[in-house]
């Protein structure tokens, strides 16, 4: 079973996708994999935006949906194909697997069973990152990442780790998952 985990920043997606690998789920990170992806096209990402320091090239994206796409359209395809390839050695070792992808719908995953969509309010979300963005970062951010939709089962994660783990072992129970 592949449990794909979406959801804007700061909403809880590592807390639950970390929830499932506790449990024995082989854990990939889209964010991992976009990291090793820009070492990869580190070449092609400075011709194009003159830099690949991540922290400049996130305040380029998130000031411009133009930027974003040009990034994307660079990214992308590495990134898929390092995904897809993490996923069959994944699924060698196991069955069960939960990916953890914000962007979701954008890079057009096929191969999830179950879909978990990580809620948080604005308020929550800018309490949890303060002072790991600046207060307008955190706004672009969220701003770019509106076309988030509510796909599969949605957590409202605005409270307690028991609250949210409690959810999960719902989601888990209507799955027929035997937790470890």
């Amino acid at each position: 079973m592949v449990v794909c985990v979406t959801g804007k920043v700061g909403t809880g997606k590592t807390t639950v996708a970390e929830f499932f690998k506790e449990r024995g789920f082989y854990y990939i990170n889209m964010d991992q994999i976009g990291h090793r992806t820009l070492e990869i096209v580190r070449d092609e990402v400075e011709r194009v935006f003159g830099t690949s320091d991540r922290k400049k090239l996130r305040e380029l994206v998130f000031s411009s949906e133009e930027n974003l796409k040009r990034l994307e359209a660079i990214v992308h395809p590495v990134m898929l194909q390092l995904f897809y390839e993490e996923l069959e050695k994944a699924l060698k070792i196991t069955d069960n697997v939960v990916v953890e992808a914000a962007i979701l719908k954008r890079l057009g995953l096929k191969c999830c069973d179950v879909l978990i969509t990580v809620k948080s309010r604005e308020e929550v979300i800018k309490e949890r990152l303060r002072g790991k963005y600046t207060p307008e970062m955190v706004d672009k951010v969220l701003s770019m990442q509106k076309d988030i939709e509510d796909v599969g089962y949605v957590i409202e994660n605005n409270g307690t780790l028991e609250e949210l783990h409690s959810q999960l072992i719902e989601i888990c129970a209507s799955l027929g998952l035997r937790l470890s």
